[in-house]
Formats: C-alpha cells, structure tokens, sequence
C-alpha cells in the first residue's frame, strides 16, 4: 500500500528531480507536490468509475422540498465527488420520439440531489478517498504521473520533460481504465421506444 509520500517520489522520480522524506518538509519538490496533491487527487478521482472508491448509501429526504420540477431533495454526503447511480433501476426516459418537456428522474443542485423518487434515496457515488492505502495500484501510478506533469514546469522547467510526462500520464490512464472495464461486470441498457415498437 502506497503512502502519499511514496506516490510523490514515484512523480518526482518521473522527473528526474530529488526524492522527498514528508510533503511537509522545507524543500521545493515537497512544497510543489503538497500543493498539488488535494486538487489533482480528487480530480482524477471524479474523473472515471475507480472500483476503490464507489460506495453505497441511503440518504434521508430533507426539507424543504424543491419548490417545482420535482418532489423531494436530498444532501449529498459529505464526501461525495461523483453519482453513479441512483435507486434500483434505469431512469428511463418517457418513451416517446418527441418530448416537449424535461422528464430526468432527478438532476444535481446546489450539493443536493432533487428528484421524483421517494425516501429514502439510495445511491452509488465516488467518495472523496483521502488514504493513499485504499488506492487502487494503478490508479496509484496514474495519479502520480499526473502529479509529475502538473509539477514539471515548476520543478523542471523543461517543456521536453513536460511532454514526456503528458504522454506518460495519458498510458497511464489507458492502462488504468482498461484494466477496470475488464474488471466490472457487463451492464445492460434500458431499451428505448425503438426497440419496445417490436415488441
């Protein structure tokens, strides 16, 4: 399991630049990976489906109800970075080849999720996963690829060295995902008006 430090010394060793013992030390390879390390993690934590960090929750209706479009509300939890699904089932869309309305089942706003279903409410989200050990060992070596392109101008000033970066996070991203769609059990899609005409 990787710690945090060790994810930077993987970036900075992309770089060729001197190794790190804390984030927090006085020297201008930790001062740039501390910097970056909150902002980029959670993107590229919302950035795709990571397996490590999907959970599932139940969430309570809260008041007041939205004032029109829909019927109840719902906060989001507190480490909330991404929806992945919400109840059972498909939100089907009504099945018709013309809408002259909006009919989504629900639509995030204001950090709660309104929609037409009852409570409780469950869902599946990305979380905001702040343990380096929890993290996935690809999605380790992706982040920090992406922190070592994010750094590079900084601690390199190389423009050679900041392209060769870009490309590695880039592999590296491709590895990752593929690997999870390989991983993840196929899912089927709700059939539409163009196949229920058949029927």
């Amino acid at each position: 399991m990787a710690s945090q430090a060790e994810i930077c010394n993987r970036a900075l060793t992309k770089l060729g630049a001197a190794r790190i013992t804390d984030v927090l030390e006085n020297s201008k390879s930790a001062r740039a990976m501390n910097a970056l390390w909150d902002t980029v993690r959670k993107a590229e934590l919302r950035r795709r489906i990571w397996q490590f960090a999907t959970t599932r929750t139940t969430l309570p209706a809260v008041s007041p109800a939205p004032a029109w479009g829909f019927n109840n509300a719902f906060q989001l939890p507190s480490d909330f970075l991404r929806l992945v699904q919400v109840n059972d089932t498909f939100a089907v869309p009504g099945l018709t080849d013309y809408r002259d309305q909006d009919d989504s089942a629900y639509v995030i706003e204001n950090n709660q999720i309104l929609t037409v279903f009852n409570a409780p409410l469950k869902i599946r989200y990305i979380q905001n996963v702040t343990e380096p050990g929890r993290f996935d060992p690809l999605f380790v070596e992706m982040l920090a690829s992406k922190l070592a392109y994010e750094a590079c101008e900084e601690i390199t000033q190389s423009t050679s060295k900041k392209q060769a970066a870009k490309d590695d996070y880039k592999e590296a991203l491709r590895e990752a995902v593929a690997t999870g769609a390989v991983e993840r059990v196929p899912q089927g899609f709700p059939d539409d008006s163009w196949m229920l005409i058949r029927i």
